[in-house]
């Protein structure tokens, strides 16, 4: 039914695996096109009552596909909106989604984690943004998300240095719902989620209503802005340059600045200062 994307409904719950293990679960376009399908499937099947998102192999999702990205071709505005609409799917879902984070969850892959309501970890368990190490702002409603977890200054800060964040440290900042025993993740998640199936879930599915038409109300006008900066820094010699040097192996060597007409004059009775 999907190309990289397996799906599976056992009592009530469905499980959503992103299949691209060899990659480490890096998303290219029909990927979120396929998860977003996915999602809303679950989402109208009666049978379904929780839903857990996952990836195949040793980490959740490494995020951008990097040999998609060295085309130059990849990043671009609609991918952007595409990014974001699959992470608002998950919270325009009624039925409770937890991420079930095995490994790490990188870029787009954290900004998935973080579109989830639950996120069951490890203490090896790692969200990073990583954004900034490849010369993009972000996407997937990353920023967004982080935003309405743990507030602007952290957000800032995971953001610009793509600081990883692990397992007891994501839990000290709700980032993580609950750290699992090395070992026992899928264990912990499948008991975490029958503890919701046990819950009024008719209840729940209005406090999501209730969350996103509130807290994620201006969403898709954040998420444009989001596209349309992804799609010129994708274009930017920043971004080349950060691409080049990672399948080179080596540091990249930024040499970007701020755009001086939209940000660094200040002006003073016409005259630039």
């Amino acid at each position: 039914m999907y190309q990289h994307i397996k799906q599976s409904i056992q009592d009530g719950i469905a499980q959503i695996v992103m299949d691209r293990p060899a990659s480490n679960n890096a998303l290219d376009a029909q990927m979120f096109r396929d998860l977003i399908a996915a999602v809303e499937h679950c989402d109208a099947d009666e049978a379904v009552k929780v839903i857990i998102l996952t990836g195949a192999g040793k980490n959740f999702s490494a995020g951008g596909d990097i040999k998609e990205m060295a085309t130059f071709e990849f990043i671009s505005y609609e991918l952007s909106m595409l990014t974001g609409q699959a992470s608002l799917a998950l919270r325009k879902c009624r039925k409770p989604v937890i991420a079930m984070v095995n490994g790490t969850a990188t870029g787009a892959g954290c900004g998935l984690a973080l579109g989830a309501d639950f996120r069951i970890m490890t203490e090896e368990s790692c969200l990073l943004t990583a954004f900034s190490n490849v010369a993009l702002p972000g996407d997937t409603g990353c920023i967004y998300h982080l935003h309405q977890i743990v507030g602007l200054a952290k957000t800032i800060e995971l953001m610009a240095l793509s600081t990883p964040v692990y397992g007891e440290e994501a839990l000290r900042l709700g980032l993580a719902t609950q750290i699992a025993p090395e070992g026992k993740l899928e264990e912990e998640t499948r008991a975490f989620a029958v503890k919701l199936l046990h819950r009024p879930l008719g209840a729940v599915a209005m406090q999501k209503q209730l969350y996103y038409e509130v807290f994620y109300r201006d969403y898709m006008a954040y998420s444009r802005i989001e596209a349309e900066n992804l799609g010129k820094a994708g274009a930017s010699a920043d971004h080349r340059e950060a691409v080049t040097a990672f399948l080179e192996k080596r540091k990249p060597h930024f040499r970007e600045s701020i755009d001086c007409a939209d940000a660094c004059i200040i002006k003073n009775n016409g005259k630039t200062l």
